[in-house]
């Protein structure tokens, strides 16, 4: 995936190669760079191949040395790339590459493709792996070599957690709190993911690939018609309910009342992507969950979602608009939102969704009635749903 970056070309001067700027790397005042015959060596062969093995393989065979040392010479071959990108004379191709370690996905009809080190394939997406070995909705690379130093583009949303951009043929990501991950990289379409990324595989690092892994399967699914709703759902009489709310407005609470008075099975503890199939909602199961640890692989019939608000004394339905349904539905929902091309999708299912199904106002208290209050209503309105 590595490729000369334009601008440089490698020249004998005396018995020294020099890797001579010209162009734009002049006026940027970029500097020649000297090789040994090694170096020279590797640039000329990265014409050919771009593969790290091959590439070692080639050196061990110029310098007749035994197979024996390809571990210590695949370090050195590492460390000289490093090298080049850091100095922006290398850089990377957007393009899947694939990897001896390799793992499907299946996750809401979608397949994914993680290569790289099975080190750090996060065991959260386990329960979705899949046997399929068609050609991916979406390829994600966890690459540990450094990405290449280049301007990321126009900024599009940056908050304390993350930073989008967008350049000519990619979005570019950086996770400032996530100190594995140095950046990552997607084409316009979903369909392929660069993540560059220590190559530890510590129980933090993990958790933050598993969480930054969330972010492009969402933009994936958003451009699929499914989005997702920051909420908490179980299974009442063959449907799936969703209780949203701003963080302790007691989703949770709310949800294991239900499962402790009336047995409801819990399907997701924080998050759970809705679409629509043959004029049915759907909610699809979710690897994702926070730190619930709920989840479940299967699709149910969405019945409504219930907007959920703390009241200290007594348990009441607050009456709303169409409009307000369709805002607040809005808000809750955690896929992109980058554009306004974003948001308008967003607005549009939102807007499909409370048309069609119950979108409920609960302003509760944490006690047993308030699941009791809210089954009464479900069970209500439950002759009335399509």
């Amino acid at each position: 995936m590595l490729k000369h970056s334009s601008g440089y070309t490698l020249k004998k001067v005396g018995n020294s190669w020099y890797l001579l700027p010209f162009g734009q790397q002049v006026a940027d005042q970029h500097k020649a760079v000297v090789l040994n015959e090694t170096g020279a060596f590797l640039w000329n062969t990265l014409e050919h191949t771009s593969d790290l093995e091959e590439l070692t393989h080639h050196l061990a065979r110029y310098y007749e040395v035994p197979e024996s040392t390809c571990p210590e010479l695949r370090e050195d071959v590492q460390t000289f790339f490093r090298q080049l990108l850091s100095f922006g004379i290398l850089e990377e191709n957007l393009a899947p590459k694939r990897r001896d370690d390799t793992l499907n996905l299946e996750i809401a009809g979608l397949l994914l493709r993680l290569n790289g080190p099975a080190s750090l394939f996060p065991k959260e997406f386990s329960a979705f792996a899949s046997e399929k070995s068609e050609l991916p909705d979406q390829e994600i690379d966890l690459v540990t070599l450094p990405p290449s130093p280049k301007a990321n583009g126009t900024v599009l949303l940056r908050n304390p957690e993350l930073t989008v951009m967008e350049a000519a043929d990619r979005y570019v990501f950086l996770f400032p709190t996530m100190k594995n991950i140095r950046e990552a990289s997607m084409t316009k379409d979903g369909s392929y993911v660069r993540i560059s990324c220590a190559p530890t595989s510590t129980e933090e690092n993990l958790a933050n690939l598993f969480h930054a892994i969330r972010l492009f399967f969402l933009f994936l699914a958003q451009k699929r018609g499914r989005f997702a709703l920051h909420s908490a759902s179980l299974l009442y009489q063959g449907k799936a309910w969703l209780f949203s709310g701003h963080s302790g407005m007691g989703k949770s609470t709310h949800t294991n009342l239900w499962h402790e008075l009336f047995q409801t099975p819990l399907l997701n503890g924080d998050l759970n992507l809705l679409g629509q199939k043959d004029g049915r909602f759907l909610v699809y199961g979710l690897p994702w969950c926070g730190t619930s640890e709920i989840f479940t692989t299967e699709t149910q019939k969405l019945g409504g979602i219930v907007l959920l608000g703390r009241d200290p004394e007594k348990d009441f339905i607050q009456e709303l608009s169409a409009g307000e349904k369709t805002v607040r539905v809005m808000q809750r929902l955690i896929s992109p939102c980058w554009s306004e091309e974003q948001l308008s999708e967003n607005l549009a299912f939102s807007e499909a969704l409370a048309e069609n199904l119950p979108v409920l106002s609960f302003l509760c208290t944490k006690n047993p009635s308030a699941a009791c209050t809210m089954k009464e209503e479900i069970d209500r309105i439950g002759g009335l749903l399509p």
